[in-house]
């Protein structure tokens, strides 16, 4: 593992990943200094709740035991899911890229008038290009349009500053020395307000588990575009995994990791993904009822095929700014898409959105589940 001194990480430190404490959470201060500039004082209270990124425990509802139906037609006509959420990746949101910005903002929109009752909003990676100012403007969005809770993973491109020239512009030919993967990694935990890039989430009794890679080319060259989870993130990630299959043999546990693992959903083929990616693989096989979301790939909903059934629920969530095809190359420019999750007592119900057309893309993926009651008379 070369070069880890070359930024001031020692060989242990690179396997633990201490990011200390909890630094000051300056995410609700920034966002009330963004609710006042922008004119939108008085959604500020609401926005500043939705935005937090604080663990959250309510009473829990019926467990459920796993089996798969695809497609279906559930929800329509029925009750309420117990909850909803949704889920969007690669926004890439920059301060000089308008159509980053509306697209992020249309996407947005579309969700808060789908769901107005969602639970969560998940932002799995590739959030902006690493920039203080790209994360201002990202605040400043979310600050001005209604949406659910946020929480978020970290992505490859949180660490694009990485090849910022003095100039302003990229050059990926070389890394920029006033950089680094520690300094990228307390950017995006300070400004959401999150001690370390990995944390937990419990809502109405279900394990929402938001993991991050945690170092660059910086430190391990070789780490290219890869998640690089350390032994750390690995034994937290275990931990909570346990605790939530000790709680429910059944019931789903949801699982966010920006870079899909290699050689599962379309499109994971030509990268690494994961740099663990056995033992990520092997330690997420032991919990068949966990549904794990991806972005990266950015493949088309529609068109490639982003649910995978590999022991555990895999899931692609495509890209907001720009959407590939299924030949690894850019599709059609308008195109934005993301997912909406329902989530019944006896079922998971995940459906793709195109937000430049605001209709569903594909058919919906039913995660089938069945009731307590079900699972203890099938077992006698």
């Amino acid at each position: 593992m070369p070069r880890l001194e070359a930024i001031g990480y020692k060989r242990e430190e690179l396997r633990s990943m201490d990011y200390g404490g909890n630094q000051v959470r300056i995410a609700c201060l920034t966002l009330t200094l963004l609710a006042a500039l922008s004119g939108t004082a008085s959604a500020q209270a609401g926005s500043l709740e939705r935005t937090s990124g604080i663990r959250q425990e309510i009473s829990e509802p019926a467990a459920a035991s796993v089996s798969l139906q695809r497609p279906g037609r559930s929800g329509r006509g029925e009750a309420a899911p117990a909850l909803s959420f949704s889920v969007l990746s690669d926004l890439h949101v920059t301060s000089w890229d308008g159509e980053s910005q509306r697209k992020f903002t249309t996407a947005l929109d579309d969700h808060a008038a789908l769901r107005p009752a969602s639970s969560l909003l998940v932002l799995n990676g590739d959030l902006t290009d690493g920039e203080a100012a790209d994360y201002r403007t990202l605040l400043a969005e979310l600050v001005k349009h209604r949406h659910a809770p946020m929480h978020a993973t970290m992505g490859n491109h949180e660490y694009y500053r990485m090849w910022r020239t003095p100039d302003g512009g990229m050059d990926t030919t070389r890394l920029n020395p006033d950089w680094s993967t520690r300094q990228a990694v307390q950017q995006f935990t300070q400004l959401l307000g999150y001690d370390k890039p990995y944390h937990e989430l419990t809502l109405q009794g279900y394990h929402f588990l938001f993991a991050s890679g945690e170092a660059y080319r910086d430190v391990q060259p070789d780490v290219k575009e890869d998640a690089y989870l350390s032994d750390k993130q690995f034994a937290w990630l275990a931990d909570r995994l346990a605790a939530a299959g000790t709680e429910s043999a059944t019931k789903p546990i949801f699982v966010f990791i920006h870079q899909p693992l290699p050689h599962t959903l379309d499109g994971t083929e030509f990268e690494r993904g994961i740099v663990q990616a056995d033992r990520l693989n092997a330690l997420l096989a032991r919990y068949p009822q966990a549904i794990v979301f991806s972005g990266h790939t950015h493949w088309n909903l529609e068109k490639t095929r982003q649910i995978k059934e590999l022991g555990f629920l895999a899931v692609g969530s495509s890209s907001v700014r720009r959407i590939w095809n299924g030949r690894n190359e850019p599709g059609e420019q308008a195109a934005s898409q993301s997912l909406v999750v329902d989530v019944y007592p006896d079922r998971v119900v995940i459906r793709g959105r195109e937000h430049s057309l605001r209709r569903w893309a594909g058919p919906e993926y039913v995660r089938k589940t069945a009731l307590p009651q079900q699972s203890a008379a099938a077992a006698r």
